[in-house]
């Protein structure tokens, strides 16, 4: 090959390296750009001249060096907020894809705007975006949604397990009545409850009840303890307690402005018998030398009030508030009420709420509720969703207070567009002053096998080829495709610190290929001056 062949070298290790120069310029150049993907060079040998053969060795000499590839790398850039609600980004192997026309482009930076018909387009090529049907996306300004009348409502949270009030709708005993430890019952004497230390002693013990009816009336009376007197049982203190505290004359309730009863677990239940009458209250104690039976007991109450807006079918809101009545351990009852200036509720009460002693809903009675607006000639009826039996995704009971809400409904007043909003797997909804949302599209996302084949157009574009193959369309948290990200943009992969590094080796590779051909321009230059 001779001295020719050391320069022919040396000629293309400064090609292959003015090459490496031009990547990693470009490289450099773009390490502030939106979704660029680096490029890596790498060299192959050119092939090798034959010289015969040494021992068992071939003796070959090289002819230099090539470029043997230029790829991209095409590791995930880092996430940048950039609160620009046209924005996007991928967390994954995905491509938004854009219509150019007459094919598709694909591209890693989700830099949006709409045009002129209000089509999702790409800001700086106006190419359109597609959905995951393969059409153009519209975002709906000017829009607007009807009314909505509300036919379910969801109810979630807690309702607390121990009364706690001194007044309300419906007084609970705080711990049962027994006997020889046996929930107590109406025939049970007094000087049998296991609470009971010292007898008590007919017509010289008393014991008061001090009361306030629900209207908010207060008293007290004596009720005489003796089968000559006012009575011995259990029974016989309801009985006076109904008749002098609360003006009962038929022995049932209705009659009276409260009517007292006890449970079958041995607790004394005190209801007022006008609804939402809730200043009800009620005291039992031993007002003479005997046995201090009441100081163990208390009568509570626990009603915990919430507000909803019912719709009716013109999109007018009713303010309606929900009363949740504790009446037996692990009951409720919800009421509704609104003012009557709205119209009435027809069926007003959700009755027998039970729940199991995890805490979790039990049983419920009917949970439908009708309203009857004024303005309107028809009935509306609206399901509450109180959760699922045996578990406590709805309504609960605990001890930790009550919590209450009206988490969802379906019901709304109109509404004009507002904005967007975006999940991560791309579907956009659009968002409107009432407070509702409805479905615009879902971003189309593409892989492909072979993504080192794809070929870079420009405007951070990139077209399909043979060696990356046919795209497989799909959407956003579907397999390698990944997350896609409202308010953000990838920044570029480029290395900086790698770069530089590579910089100075090409450089160098530069210089030491640029002494090859100096040396050996100086020792052809010595062969020719051989004859002189």
């Amino acid at each position: 090959m001779g001295l020719g062949g050391a320069l022919y070298a040396g000629v293309t290790g400064i090609r292959s390296h003015q090459s490496w120069l031009d990547v990693i310029g470009n490289n450099l150049s773009n390490i502030n750009t939106y979704g660029y993907k680096s490029s890596r060079l790498l060299f192959s040998d050119l092939i090798s001249q034959d010289k015969g053969s040494g021992g068992v060795n071939p003796m070959q000499i090289g002819m230099g060096v090539k470029v043997g590839s230029i790829s991209s790398l095409f590791s995930q850039g880092t996430l940048e907020a950039t609160n620009n609600e046209f924005d996007f980004a991928i967390q994954g192997d995905g491509f938004f894809v854009l219509n150019g026309g007459n094919k598709n482009f694909f591209s890693r930076v989700g830099t949006f705007a709409t045009d002129a018909s209000n089509q999702l387009v790409d800001s700086t090529t106006g190419y359109q975006i597609l959905d995951s049907s393969g059409k153009t996306i519209t975002i709906p300004y000017g829009s607007s949604v009807s009314a909505t009348k509300t036919s379910t409502m969801t109810l979630t949270g807690t309702l607390e397990s121990t009364p706690s009030s001194s007044s309300g709708e419906v007084l609970i005993l705080s711990s049962a009545l027994t006997s020889s430890s046996v929930a107590a019952t109406g025939a049970t004497t007094l000087n049998a409850l296991d609470t009971n230390t010292t007898d008590y002693t007919s017509g010289t013990d008393i014991i008061t009840i001090s009361y306030t009816e629900p209207d908010g009336t207060s008293g007290s009376v004596d009720f005489t303890y003796g089968a000559a007197n006012d009575g011995t049982t259990v029974d016989d203190l309801l009985a006076y307690i109904n008749t002098n505290a609360f003006g009962d004359t038929t022995g049932t309730a209705g009659d009276g402005s409260a009517f007292a009863t006890l449970s079958s677990s041995g607790k004394i239940i005190v209801t007022s018998t006008t609804a939402g009458e809730d200043e009800l209250s009620l005291s039992i104690s031993d007002s003479s030398t005997a046995t201090g039976t009441w100081t163990n007991y208390s009568l509570k109450a626990s009603t915990y009030t919430t507000s909803t807006t019912i719709y009716d079918s013109q999109g007018t809101g009713h303010n309606v508030t929900l009363s949740f009545i504790k009446k037996n351990d692990g009951e409720w009852d919800m009421r509704a009420s609104m003012p009557s200036a709205d119209g009435t509720i027809t069926t007003d009460t959700i009755s027998a709420i039970t729940f199991n002693d995890d805490g979790s809903l039990k049983s419920s009675g009917d949970t439908t509720l009708t309203f009857k607006f004024d303005g309107i000639t028809t009935s509306q009826t609206v399901k509450f969703k109180l959760g699922t039996f045996g578990k406590t995704d709805g309504i609960y009971q605990s001890g930790k207070g009550s919590s209450v809400t009206a988490s969802e409904q379906d019901g709304s007043e109109s509404g004009s567009f507002s904005s967007f909003s975006v999940d991560t797997d791309g579907t956009m909804y659009a968002l409107y002053s009432n407070g509702t949302s409805s479905k615009i599209a879902q971003l189309q996302l593409a892989t492909f096998g072979n993504v080192q084949g794809l070929r870079r157009s420009g405007d951070n574009l990139y077209e399909q080829t043979d060696s990356s193959g046919e795209p497989l369309y799909t959407t956003g948290g579907t397999g390698s495709a990944g997350d896609i990200y409202n308010g953000y943009l990838e920044a570029s992969n480029v290395d900086m610190t790698s770069e530089l590094t590579s910089l100075i080796m090409a450089q160098r590779g530069f210089q030491l290929n640029s002494r090859v051909i100096s040396t050996a321009d100086e020792v052809l230059a010595e062969a020719v001056n051989l004859k002189r």
